[in-house]
This record gives structure tokens, C-alpha cells and sequence, in this order.
């Protein structure tokens, strides 16, 4: 008799649980979801591998194209943001690059809105969809302070020609202030002749080397690397080829 209950017993739980397994999967009780850990990551994780340098491809770009007088320089910055080192750009405001963030840093966004009182630079200024494109990647890749200087590359100055050294140089360096339809004091480096009449009475590589007797260029931030003076010093020395 015993065994027949107890067989009855077991027979109504087995189809109790089919039953449960019929209706759906199973599902913890509301209860249990309060008690529950959020795993949920909402932290943005940088990469460790970064290939863009601070130094050498980023900060060139603002200083050329952002830190003239009354804008983004250290006298008197716009806003208050300084935007002349990696230091008064990562002070300026959480807003202003939030890393592995491009669309939520104030930065990137003033260089692709379209509302015109809001464009970074002012136009008819522009940077261009490469120089962009290589800001958004900084931040994707977490904004970091990486200075390729002590990288163990070498600097090649044995055969430098105007069209595949020079002009990437000024590119990156000069033409945002001195190019376009405005350039300041007149002087556009993106046309052969001023560059060369520049180079030839000694106030290009005096400029960018912050000699002594010398505006500095850029007015802003620090010199130009050793390997772009370099290069500009051995295209004059080569004949301005």
C-alpha cells in the first residue's frame, strides 16, 4: 500500500515539472532578478595596440589648424579650451575628448556639425576628411598620450623632393593657418613658389626651428619635430628639388 502512494506521489511531480518544461524555459522568479548582479558592461575598453601618435599626428594638426591668436592657444583660449598640449586638452572638460568616445567629444563634433557657427575650424577653414578621420581614430583608440619620438625609426633625408616630403609637411604643419583662401600675413605655404622663396632667405627653417630673430611656428604649442627640420633643412641643402 505504501509503495503505491508513494509511486502515485512521484508520478504527480514528474508531470508538475513536464508540465513547467512544456510552458517555456525556465525563468527565475522576479524576486530573484532583484537579487540578482548586474554583469552588464557598460564600460568602453580601449584597445591596447594603438597605432596613432599624439605627437606626431595629432597635436600638428591642432596647432596648425586650431591655436591661432584669440582661438583654441594658450594666452587667451576660446572657451577656455587650450587645445596647444595633451595635457590642457585632457583638462578642458570631460566633454571635450572622451576616450574611445569620437561622437561624444566636443572635439570631433565641432569638426564634422553642420551648423556653421558651431564648425571647427571657422571656415573657410577646414581640416580635411583624412586629418578627421585620424582625430576620430585617436579617440577611438582611447586618447592616449603616445609620442612616437623615441621610437627606434629612422629619419630619411638622403633624396627629399618637394612633392613627397615637403608637401606633407606643410600639410601638416603650416597650411591650416597659412593656406586656403585666407591665409594669415598672406604667406600660403601650399603654393611651390612661397615655399621656396621662404626656404631661400632663411625664414622657413628660422620659423620652424624657433631660432633666435624669428616669429616661432606655430605660435603655439612646441617646435616641430627634428626629423621635419631635418627634412626641410636637406631639400635646401639638395636644390630645392
Amino acid at each position: 500500500m505504501t509503495r503505491i502512494v508513494l509511486a502515485s506521489l512521484f508520478s504527480a511531480l514528474l508531470l508538475i515539472s513536464c508540465a513547467d518544461y512544456a510552458s517555456g524555459p525556465f525563468h527565475p522568479r522576479d524576486d530573484d532578478d532583484d537579487n540578482r548582479p548586474d554583469t552588464t558592461d557598460t564600460t568602453t575598453h580601449p584597445p591596447t595596440d594603438t597605432s596613432v601618435c599624439f605627437t606626431r599626428d595629432v597635436l600638428p594638426i591642432l596647432l596648425s589648424n586650431c591655436t591661432m591668436a584669440e582661438c583654441h592657444d594658450s594666452y587667451r583660449p576660446e572657451e577656455g579650451i587650450d587645445l596647444t598640449s595633451y595635457v590642457t586638452i585632457m583638462n578642458g572638460g570631460k566633454s571635450i575628448v572622451k576616450p574611445g568616445n569620437p561622437g561624444g567629444s566636443k572635439l570631433y563634433e565641432s569638426l564634422v556639425t553642420s551648423e556653421s557657427e558651431e564648425r571647427m575650424p571657422p571656415p573657410p577653414r577646414s581640416l580635411t576628411q583624412a586629418q578627421i578621420d585620424l582625430i576620430a581614430k585617436w579617440i577611438r583608440e582611447g586618447a592616449t598620450n603616445r609620442d612616437c619620438s623615441k621610437d627606434s625609426t629612422s629619419c630619411d633625408t638622403t633624396n627629399v623632393l618637394y612633392t613627397a616630403q615637403v608637401v606633407p609637411l606643410m600639410a601638416l604643419h603650416c597650411t591650416g593657418c597659412h593656406g586656403g583662401s585666407s591665409p594669415q600675413a598672406g604667406i600660403d605655404l601650399s603654393v611651390r613658389s612661397k615655399v621656396e622663396l621662404y626656404a631661400r632667405n632663411g625664414k622657413l627653417l628660422g620659423t620652424m626651428s624657433h631660432s633666435a630673430g624669428f616669429i616661432a611656428m606655430p605660435p603655439s604649442g612646441p617646435r616641430v619635430n627634428d626629423c621635419a627640420i631635418n627634412t626641410i633643412k636637406a631639400w635646401i641643402s639638395q636644390g630645392l628639388r
